[in-house]
């Protein structure tokens, strides 16, 4: 690990051995084909709402910065739309090395707020296999705390009211799958891989 002073700014660490295990990571070979052309933020739809943009984040890591490639809100707030994948001159799929730094963001024991939301997400999905958007939103206040929570509601109300007047907001859970035996199957086969491939 090496230290390098950029003027006017604080001491950057710069961890090679961080760019080596992406590099070996599933998707590690697409961060190597990644020419820098700059599609992948100019498609992004949430471009806007990221600390970096997904261009930068390939930078960074052959850079070696390691923490602030992993403290980044970026990878959380991916939506895996492939628009950057379709578009990309060299078909990286920028959603798959997201999802990759998303597991050795949480290996390193680095949470974020969006992390919070794939985690709430998740459990919805597991229990019906459809999202109730009222009982998303409100288990994901409360996992970042009934302040948070409180705050979200007043910020959001309006939106909330709209969405309940054109019926997009039940409050009650819908019904799950037909055949939730085999979502657990297909859960559990995720997992297994998911094991299986390290992550």
């Amino acid at each position: 690990m090496s230290e390098v002073a950029a003027k006017g700014k604080t001491t950057v660490k710069y961890d090679s051995e961080f760019t080596k295990k992406v590099y070996d990571m599933e998707n590690g070979k697409w961060v190597r084909m990644c020419m820098q052309c700059g599609i992948c933020p100019t498609t992004c739809a949430l471009k806007d709402k990221m600390d970096i943009s997904p261009r930068r984040i390939i930078q960074l890591i052959r850079a070696g910065a390691k923490d602030e490639v992993l403290k980044s809100n970026t990878m959380w707030l991916c939506t895996s739309c492939y628009t950057c994948a379709c578009r990309c001159p060299r078909g990286v799929p920028m959603m798959d090395v997201m999802h990759d730094l998303r597991h050795l963001a949480v290996e390193n024991g680095i949470s974020h707020n969006s992390q919070a939301m794939a985690e709430v997400y998740a459990k919805d999905v597991s229990k019906r296999g459809r999202i109730w958007e009222g009982g998303l939103a409100l288990n994901y206040g409360l996992k970042l705390g009934i302040g948070n929570l409180i705050k979200m509601g007043l910020d959001m109300q309006d939106v909330g009211k709209s969405m309940m007047l054109h019926r997009r907001l039940p409050l009650l859970p819908p019904k799950g799958v037909k055949n939730p035996g085999k979502l657990r199957e297909v859960l559990n086969r995720a997992a297994e891989l998911a094991k299986e491939g390290g992550h």
